[in-house]
């Protein structure tokens, strides 16, 4: 009789210690400082904090499907897709299991056409709009609706339609200003598109004059970015080169303080560091309960050790490995170049490979500037796009056309 009592005395205390410890998440709350450190460009603090309430136990399907898209919308605010594309999957997994009535499934839709759209896959976004779209676009967040319309309205511009899009972006506007006043940059940088098309610069640069003040309020400097090169390119297309020149400079400039490619792989470290973390504390569930803070404990100390001992050095073999690429990408292109005409550039435009019906126009562009020999630093700042970009757009290239690397990319343009 003691014993039965010692083991239902035990069982209802482990089961207060879990009561005691449980999260009680605020989601709408966490949210909302989520948006707030990606504003401010801290997105390794909300990556740490979003990682920590990851790996507790007592997280509901419904809460853990949230903290996985809100990890993911993170990384898309530093433009690193594949991650991305990563936690939305695994959110939407667990999303389709929850009651029909929870709107984080279309939520999860709303990204995955932001992240087709930014990575210029207009055909997979324009299906996914449409989707949204034939749901009245159903979503808890205003917000989100605006985006879509801007995206409508771009591809609309692709088209030439200015009076659809300028309706498009005038709706998404308005919703801007009422629910977001820190996101009107976005929306005033597709009006400054629009009307560059339109050849009204006038126009162009009062918005961006009004829209960059508003990102300066806000402190956002990837709103600061997008006007900067957005303005820049739309000088260009205009034969403004005088003004693009100097517009060129400040969009630099910016790019340094914003300092994107560091964000990216620091925040892939920590990354990889709290998924082995949380490996381990699963490893080591039947350990009793007040055992598992000291493991979860003594495994941040210890991963934050190995972290710092190790950074520097695998910076430094980063490097070394990044020059050796580079001097082997110099290598392959001094091979090619021997078997075409000295006098001739080394890439012939009607080349098949080039031309390759499975590739999109992006694609085709980057694969050229590849052949020319330009490094994926280089490709970044001529197409105006990030290093992590880049490296995105070479896997699909390499998939769709099977190949290893640049160097089977320049065996296979000498033998077409």
């Amino acid at each position: 009789m003691n014993k039965n009592f010692t083991r239902y005395l035990t069982l209802i205390t482990l089961v207060f210690i879990s009561f005691l410890k449980a999260k009680g998440l605020n989601l709408e709350s966490l949210e909302k400082e989520i948006i707030t450190y990606n504003r401010a460009g801290k997105h390794m603090v909300s990556q740490k904090k979003l990682s920590e309430i990851l790996l507790t136990n007592d997280l509901s399907a419904e809460e853990r499907a949230n903290i996985l898209y809100l990890m993911a919308t993170t990384y898309r605010s530093v433009n690193d897709y594949l991650m991305c594309i990563d936690y939305l999957e695994r959110s939407q997994a667990i999303a389709k299991k929850l009651p029909k009535e929870n709107t984080l499934l279309m939520r999860i839709d709303h990204e995955f056409a932001f992240v087709y759209f930014d990575t210029k896959d207009y055909e997979k976004s324009g299906e996914a709009m449409k989707h949204i779209a034939e749901q009245n676009y159903k979503t808890i967040d205003p917000e989100d609706k605006a985006y879509i319309l801007m995206q409508e309205g771009f591809l609309l511009l692709k088209e030439n339609r200015y009076g659809e899009t300028e309706k498009k972006y005038t709706e998404a506007l308005a919703i801007m200003e009422k629910v977001s006043h820190c996101n009107l940059p976005m929306a005033y940088g597709k009006m400054m598109e629009l009307y560059g098309r339109k050849k009204e610069i006038s126009k162009v640069e009062g918005m961006y004059d009004q829209a960059y003040k508003i990102a300066d309020d806000c402190g956002i400097l990837k709103y600061k970015v997008f006007l900067a090169a957005e303005l820049e390119s739309i000088y260009k297309e205009n034969d403004l080169f005088t003004q693009a020149y100097e517009m060129g400079l400040k969009a630099d400039s910016l790019r340094k303080l914003e300092d994107q490619g560091n964000v990216i792989s620091e925040m892939h470290i920590i990354d990889k560091a709290y998924i082995e973390k949380g490996t381990l504390q699963e490893e080591e569930e039947i350990v009793a309960q007040e055992k598992i803070g000291a493991i979860i404990v003594a495994t941040m100390l210890l991963s934050f050790i190995v972290y710092s001992v190790l950074r520097s050095r695998r910076l430094k073999n980063d490097k070394i490995r990044m020059e050796e690429e580079i001097e082997q990408m110099k290598e392959d292109l001094h091979s090619y170049s021997q078997n075409t005409h000295s006098n001739e550039k080394n890439v012939d435009p009607e080349n098949e490979i080039f031309n390759s019906d499975k590739l999109t126009e992006r694609q085709k562009e980057l694969l050229k500037l590849m052949a020319d020999g330009s490094s994926n630093r280089e490709i970044a700042e001529k197409l105006f796009i990030t290093e992590s970009t880049v490296k995105y757009h070479i896997r699909n290239i390499y998939s769709i056309l099977e190949l290893k690397d640049r160097r089977d990319l320049f065996k296979k343009i000498s033998n077409s």
